[in-house]
């Protein structure tokens, strides 16, 4: 069962925050007046705030609404796509009309990506390094960047890059799950499967309504996401559990920001 999209360029984010957050406690003085932090989290996890977002028009605010009804208050995953191209390896997006030199009949033309990925050697869970077996990309990859990783079983997950040495990249946080041999890295639209936190309010005036949200990594253990009507997340007794599907309701333009 495939999980929605949130696009964040669909909804015109000015401001975005995508960092890792954890916890960290004092470890305890030492006799010379040395603090040692300890890191309690196993490595962090991915947060990402979008806020300052226009709602411009009827399309858009129902997307909004109807999206983030779909999350119903964090029980229900999706996966979140930065909308960064800015700060990836990546180039332009590129316009390609019909075969005519037409382009659809909104005027709007295809857009293309290049491809901008890379093959890795296997890794063990938890690793936070991987060494490149190949790697194509439109500009140098420098370190800070994003790339994501479709894991068999905890889905699509993001990476940032600490250094990258021209065959190795080291990165936070921990792999999620263990890589085989010549795994796919995304490092064209990193992407992370979230939650949202609390759910996001929709304020509108005029014509016009303002977005802003928080997700965090989804961290529960891989499973067959539901949600329950009049109830909370599927399994544990109670009405029949209904998945939420992308056959489950018509939902959402994917626009996408224009660089």
């Amino acid at each position: 069962m495939a999980l929605r999209d949130f696009y964040s360029g669909t909804f015109n984010f000015l401001d975005r925050n995508i960092r890792i957050e954890g916890s960290v406690v004092s470890g305890g003085m030492s006799l010379s007046g040395i603090d040692s932090p300890i890191r309690t989290d196993g490595g962090g996890f991915v947060v990402a705030e979008f806020s300052n977002g226009a709602l411009v028009d009827r399309q858009t605010n129902l997307a909004w609404r109807a999206l983030t009804t779909g999350m119903d208050g964090g029980a229900t995953p999706v996966v979140v796509h930065f909308c960064d191209r800015r700060h990836q390896p990546s180039g332009k997006r590129f316009t390609v009309p019909h075969d005519d030199e037409t382009p659809f009949d909104d005027l709007a033309p295809y857009v293309s990506d290049a491809s901008n990925m890379a093959t890795v050697e296997a890794a063990d869970l938890r690793a936070v390094e991987i060494t490149l077996v190949s790697i194509t990309t439109e500009k140098p990859l420098l370190a800070g960047e994003w790339f994501s990783i479709q894991h068999p079983n905890w889905g699509w997950r993001a990476y940032n890059i600490t250094y990258y040495d021209g065959e190795t990249i080291g990165f936070r946080p921990p792999l999620r799950e263990e890589i085989g041999p010549d795994t796919v890295i995304q490092l064209d639209e990193a992407r992370c499967q979230m939650r949202i936190e609390s759910v996001p309010g929709n304020p509108v005036s005029g014509r016009l309504g303002q977005a802003q949200i928080r997700f965090i990594e989804d961290m529960r253990k891989p499973t067959t996401n539901f949600a329950v009507p009049g109830g909370s997340q599927g399994g544990s007794g109670g009405p029949d559990p209904v998945p939420l599907d992308d056959d489950s309701a018509p939902y959402l333009i994917t626009l996408f920001e224009d660089f």
